[in-house]
Formats: structure tokens, C-alpha cells, sequence
């Protein structure tokens, strides 16, 4: 009888783990409608404009990661609709979480975003 009743609890315990021909497995194209991610990193937002000497100070995201070379890299200001409102340029002066950046082109407003595009652009 003892040996009846290992016997049954094996078989159940491995019928439990077997896997049926009917069921799929999950896979990663079950997630094809999730967006992808963006490649431009955000950098921060804008907090002034000076349009007489062409500075414009951005507070910098307390999550942000700048990489080694930000220093002259150019960087997009856009609106909250994810349009181009300026290009910048990023200057050595950095304190804190604030960037002082150059306007080359546009008009930014205070608080568009300012993100980082990929370097290949």
C-alpha cells in the first residue's frame, strides 16, 4: 500500500510539471505593442532665456546621466508635443543642476524640454 500511494504522488507531482502540446508558450512578440523607447536622453527644462546675450539656463533632470563629452554637444529644445522649438549649445559651465547652454537657432520658451539627440544626428 505505501508503495501505491509514492508511486500515485510521483505521477502526480510529474504529470504537474509536464507541459501540454495545446498550450503556446509566452515570447517577446506578445509585447509588440509596447513603444519603443526614445533615443534622445532628457536632459532637463529650460528655466531662462536671455535673448540679448543668447544664453539660455536649463535645470538639469536630477536623473540624467551626461556623458563624458556633453561639453559644445548640441542639444534640442522642444515643447511638451514633442516639437523642435531651438537648438543649443552646451557650455563648460555646469553647477549643480544647472547648464548654461548657447542658442545657435530658434526660439525656446521657459519650460520646454531640452534633451540630448543621438550622436549620429
Amino acid at each position: 500500500m505505501r508503495r501505491a500511494l509514492t508511486f500515485a504522488l510521483c505521477v502526480l507531482t510529474l504529470a504537474g510539471c509536464a507541459t501540454h502540446p495545446g498550450r503556446k508558450p509566452a515570447t517577446a512578440a506578445g509585447h509588440a505593442g509596447a513603444p519603443a523607447p526614445s533615443p534622445m536622453l532628457v536632459v532637463g527644462r529650460v528655466i531662462a532665456v536671455d535673448p540679448r546675450t543668447l544664453d539660455v539656463i536649463v535645470d538639469v533632470s536630477p536623473y540624467a546621466v551626461l556623458p563624458s563629452d556633453f561639453e559644445r554637444r548640441i542639444l534640442l529644445a522642444r515643447t511638451e508635443d514633442l516639437q523642435p522649438t531651438a537648438r543649443l549649445q552646451a557650455s563648460p559651465y555646469l553647477r549643480g543642476h544647472t547648464l548654461g547652454t548657447r542658442l545657435l537657432i530658434g526660439r525656446p520658451n521657459v519650460g520646454d524640454e531640452v534633451v540630448l539627440p543621438p550622436a549620429a544626428q
